[in-house]
């Protein structure tokens, strides 16, 4: 039985659900008995992390398989992203800034490759997520998510704690109940 069984495409829904059950399985060791003295910490928190970075790619899975469902073509015309064509310098001021002129085209992208950022931003604006605040949630478990990429950290990393984990299920939660409507 599916834990998705709303999603139409086959290969998506058996992709989600080894995701899950995944999720499953490093829940279930990071909450073993095992695994729960102090000298243990940090591998609790690196199966947490990895937790997060699993249901992030579920919600970012879900919300780009119910835009396809909204969107009607293939190529999509970014919201606030222009590329520019044909420039032509005017005035140079210094070696890092310059005056131009040129076209400016709306920056148009395959559906198949838009970010997390783009997807949630673009399900915002075609009226699939409504709420601000769900939005807002979907962006931090996007921001935990991108915690992975440790070179780009301003910060020690942080440990990860059952309640980022709480967090991160029920927007997930949230976001499987409205693109299953």
């Amino acid at each position: 039985m599916s834990y998705f069984p709303f999603i139409s495409d086959v290969i998506l829904r058996s992709n989600l659900d080894l995701t899950f059950n995944c999720i499953i399985e490093l829940l279930t060791v990071s909450e073993s008995e095992t695994y729960q003295d102090k000298g243990k910490q940090s591998l609790v928190s690196s199966l947490r992390k990895t937790i997060i970075i699993h249901i992030a790619s579920i919600i970012e899975a879900l919300l780009l398989w119910k835009f396809k469902q909204v969107c009607s073509t293939q190529i999509i015309e970014l919201t606030d992203e222009w590329k520019y064509l044909d420039i032509k310098v005017i005035h140079k001021i210094d070696d890092s800034q310059e005056i131009i002129a040129g076209l400016r085209k709306k920056e148009k992208i395959n559906i198949n490759r838009i970010d997390f950022l783009r997807t949630t931003r673009l399900c915002r604006k075609y009226g699939i997520i409504s709420s601000e605040k769900l939005e807002k949630d979907i962006d931090k478990v996007r921001e935990l998510r991108n915690r992975m990429h440790i070179g780009g950290l301003s910060e020690i990393e942080k440990e990860y704690k059952r309640s980022d984990l709480k967090f991160c299920f029920d927007v997930a939660k949230r976001v499987k109940k409205l693109v299953a409507k």
